[in-house]
């Protein structure tokens, strides 16, 4: 026969197993929230990191060029007339402020249409057609 046990006594010690048990929970749970605030704490400082860089380099892209405000197109002949008679690749990039690529891309296209040859140390204008030359060109063929 079940042995008579007063309802209270079993209660409490229900209670203080319950509280046993639960109170290295409540201490890994409480661990835990620190642990999350600081993790919370250092994501937002990355964010913050990582939002100011956006908007300085964002800031420095719209300095450098205005909304609505297009570059012109550079006229490499322009380029070429305002080079010296014997000039180097280097010289062409300081004068345009392109990239080398696209400087020689365009002294190539020089080459190609027989405005400039290729020399010792550099590029070097062709001589251009003097008009009297021209005439003599377009008399003889006609």
């Amino acid at each position: 026969m079940p042995q008579n046990i007063a309802p209270g006594s079993l209660l409490t010690a229900l209670k203080q197993q319950t509280a046993k048990a639960l109170a290295p929970l409540l201490k890994e749970i409480a661990r835990r929230e620190q642990e999350l605030a600081v993790l919370k704490g250092e994501a937002a400082r990355w964010k913050s990191v990582v939002r100011g860089q956006a908007k300085t380099t964002n800031a420095a892209v719209a300095a450098r060029r205005a909304p609505g405000a297009k570059k012109r197109r550079l006229d490499w002949s322009t380029v070429l007339a305002d080079l010296p008679a014997k000039f180097t690749a280097k010289d062409v990039a300081e004068k345009t402020g392109k990239p080398m690529e696209q400087v020689y891309a365009g002294v190539a296209r020089w080459v190609k249409d027989k405005k400039a040859r290729k020399g010792k140390g550099g590029y070097q204008k062709a001589p251009t057609p003097t008009p009297a030359r021209s005439r003599e060109k377009a008399g003889a063929s006609a």
